[in-house]
């Protein structure tokens, strides 16, 4: 029979049996799609053997008119050498509305290898479907099949990594692995890679064992090369994942720019660690905390939250302004009394640590500062108004922190007595006394402080009042003001009486 005869029968016969199970009930179901890409899979094992003709066939929920297939020697495991390819399968045949059934027949009566096929659909984005095949009777190898994702993480409990094989006898019995490792914090080796010894068990597919209190490694990313030496000596292909050792939670140092001294070293238990050393520092002044964290091995990632605690217990979050880094935040204390700032940590793998800083902030009391048109008005002095005009005695220019200085309370005494509350003016309408008398303000902020001003303040009487006030309550004065105005009535007479005779003056003619 000819090739071409031969190879046009069995592609009827794969017709056939194709669409016989199409139709039937009992055709075997495709394995569930893992990753979520592959779109097309295969009905055959891994390890499938021919000599002469190969028939491969699946299911895809992809369209595969337009499909490629290719056909890969990977007997030399450094190389990789298509040996055929092609833009379009043997058949496909509609199964679904979103699924199709595939043929694939290949004439590999003159190839020998340890050989791969590849079929991709018709979204190039997809990786493609690969299967193992051992072709023709050369001396074929073992194939270790790749990790889908060959990243795992060993904290304190036990982990087995399985890994699928395909022999030529379709038997792990009497294989080995051979391995070698390196630490690899970026996905590449720091240094050069040395042998490791594994423990693992054969069955089906190998299971490598791993014991985070018994193995021989630092915390790290550690990069594990595997090999396997099947019972003919035979070597397979490399594959590669990477374990991240992590077995002790990150330390934290936390300090902040008021302290020199740092807190915050605790464990996974959740109990905040205690610091005696609490700083001081006034209110409104800019505070700096900064976090040093360490998981003690390259390529460490964490996540830091930070949150603050005010004095009176309520927990809120920093705003983005507030981050210098993620490592560090700037602070204002806006209330006096204890700070709180809190960080919680949590590292790629999983540990959760919390540390906690604390400040005592003391509160800035308010200056008193008083302004007469313009004219400051300090503590003891002595303030005359002039008779008869309005004046206005202004306090609005008292000092204080930000936010205390729109809350400052204002009163205004006459000695003991309060004649304002509130308003950072007195004028002269609110002050109806004559006469000299002690003034003093108080200015008091949102926590008590207080800073006063005590002055003298004199307000002339009006004159008309003034003078009936006098007249008609002093007789004394009455009677010294009726002497006044007799004696300068004759100091006047005696001005206007003629001079004694004289003898007269001459004049000469030069005068």
């Amino acid at each position: 029979m000819s090739k071409r005869l031969r190879i046009l029968t069995v592609l009827a016969i794969a017709l056939f049996v194709s669409a016989s199970l199409s139709q039937g009930t009992s055709a075997r179901t495709p394995p569930e799609d893992q990753d979520h890409q592959r779109r097309v899979v295969f009905h055959q094992e891994d390890g499938i053997k021919a000599n002469s003709t190969l028939i491969l066939n699946g299911t895809s929920t992809q369209p595969l008119q337009s499909s490629s297939w290719r056909l890969v020697n990977m007997t030399n495991f450094d190389q990789h050498d298509i040996l055929v390819e092609g833009t379009h399968l043997s058949s496909v045949v509609p199964s679904g509305e979103t699924q199709w059934r595939w043929t694939l027949v290949l004439d590999v009566e003159d190839i020998h290898c340890t050989c791969r096929v590849e079929v991709l659909a018709n979204n190039q984005s997809l990786h493609p479907a690969v299967i193992t095949v051992y072709l023709g009777d050369s001396d074929h190898r073992p194939v270790l099949k790749p990790f889908s994702n060959p990243f795992y993480l060993l904290t304190t409990e036990h982990l087995v990594v399985e890994m699928d094989a395909v022999t030529p006898s379709h038997s792990l019995n009497g294989s080995a692995l051979s391995t070698t490792l390196c630490e690899a914090p970026w996905g590449v080796c720091l240094a050069e890679k040395v042998p490791f010894e594994l423990t693992y068990s054969v069955t089906d597919s190998i299971n490598i064992e791993f014991n985070s209190s018994e193995i021989a490694l630092p915390d790290g990313f550690w990069m594990f090369h595997i090999e396997l030496e099947d019972r003919t000596l035979k070597v397979s292909n490399t594959v590669s994942f990477v374990l991240q050792l992590d077995r002790q939670a990150p330390v934290i140092t936390l300090s902040n720019s008021h302290n020199s001294e740092a807190i915050g070293l605790m464990e996974n238990d959740m109990i905040p660690g205690e610091f005696d050393g609490t700083s001081v520092v006034m209110e409104h002044s800019v505070v700096l905390f900064s976090a040093d964290v360490s998981d003690g091995y390259a390529g460490e990632s964490e996540v830091l939250t930070w949150s603050k605690i005010s004095p009176s217990g309520e927990q809120s979050t920093f705003s983005k302004a507030s981050f210098v880094s993620p490592s560090s935040v700037s602070f204002t204390p806006d209330e006096a009394g204890k700070w709180t700032v809190e960080l919680l940590v949590r590292d790629s793998a999983g540990h959760l640590v919390r540390a906690s800083s604390s400040i005592m902030v003391e509160n800035v009391p308010p200056q008193a500062h008083l302004f007469l048109d313009g004219l400051t008005v300090n503590d003891g002095d002595m303030v005359m108004f002039p008779q008869g005009t309005d004046w206005i005695l202004n306090a609005s220019q008292s000092l204080d922190t930000e936010n205390d200085l729109f809350g400052l309370n204002y009163r205004w005494y006459v000695g003991e007595e309060l004649v304002k509350n509130g308003g950072a003016t007195l004028n002269s309408g609110d002050f109806n006394k004559t006469g000299s008398h002690t003034l003093r303000l108080l200015v008091t902020d949102d926590d008590g402080a207080q800073s006063e001003l005590s002055f003298t303040i004199s307000v002339p009487s009006d004159s008309a009042a003034g003078s009936e006030g006098m007249l008609g309550a002093n007789p004394f004065t009455l009677g010294l003001v009726v002497v006044f105005s007799l004696s300068m009535f004759l100091l006047v007479r005696m001005g206007r009486s003629s001079p004694p005779e004289s003898l007269p003056k001459w004049h000469s003619k030069e005068e």
